[in-house]
């Protein structure tokens, strides 16, 4: 049976005990250190321990530094990012910087613990919200390839969501044409995680989609053949 050593960075002392908590529940480790900064971080990689995975949570430095900065010190050390929130930019950034994973710390136990056991597998673990921005952006690139004029019917459009949605339930839509995760509106509009699901479901129910992709087949006025 493998035994890691893990490091787990996040400047919340809550953030870093829950993680450890989960991370000692679930994995057999030789060692298990908290940093609160990055700082802290690249002291500890300079120590004569050797670390498989150091997980990333909120820091006050640019965590894209911070993993350039590990790759630099160990190209074989893992690095799974631990965001508040997903920022489909900034996600799309960590990964081009060599991070082997990404989850929101909406996440349940369980989906941290199968984060964690893939990304020191030497897979890579992407979440279901990053996964499916990426297959957003994939799906807009394509109609923006296709079309000569993207939004030719975006007028008529506009105007059927208009009839059809609230102010807040039209505010919620623009996010999600973007590529906005739940957790990303919900930080927008300062309100919580679970009313934007709510208006997420009922503006599915108005407009009679299944999901973001439909909703922005829809919002474009074409179907990708």
């Amino acid at each position: 049976m493998n035994t890691w050593n893990i490091l787990v960075v996040d400047k919340s002392s809550i953030v870093r005990i829950g993680l450890g908590q989960i991370i000692r529940g679930n994995f057999d480790c030789d060692f298990l250190t908290e940093e609160k900064d990055s700082y802290g971080v690249i002291k500890t990689l300079h120590g004569k321990r050797r670390y498989d995975l150091v997980i990333i949570g909120t820091v006050a430095e640019e965590t894209e530094d911070l993993i350039n900065d590990i790759r630099q010190l160990n190209s074989e050390t893992k690095v799974l990012i631990f965001s508040k929130t997903m920022h489909y930019p900034h996600a799309m950034s960590y990964l081009i910087a060599g991070a082997n994973g990404f989850l929101t710390q909406s996440a349940e136990s369980s989906e941290m613990v199968k984060a964690i056991g893939k990304v020191l597998g030497n897979e890579r673990y992407l979440c279901m919200e990053l996964l499916e921005a990426m297959a957003q952006e994939t799906f807009l690139s394509n109609i923006h390839r296709r079309k000569n004029s993207p939004h030719k019917s975006k007028g008529a459009i506009n105007n059927s969501l208009n009839d059809k949605l609230s102010k807040r339930q039209k505010e919620i839509v623009d996010y999600l044409i973007k590529g906005e995760s739940v957790s990303a509106i919900a930080n927008h509009l300062q309100i919580k995680v679970s009313t934007v699901g709510t208006h997420k479901s009922i503006v599915f129910d108005k407009l009679g989609v299944k999901n973001v992709l439909e909703l922005v087949e829809m919002y474009y006025g074409e179907m990708v053949t």
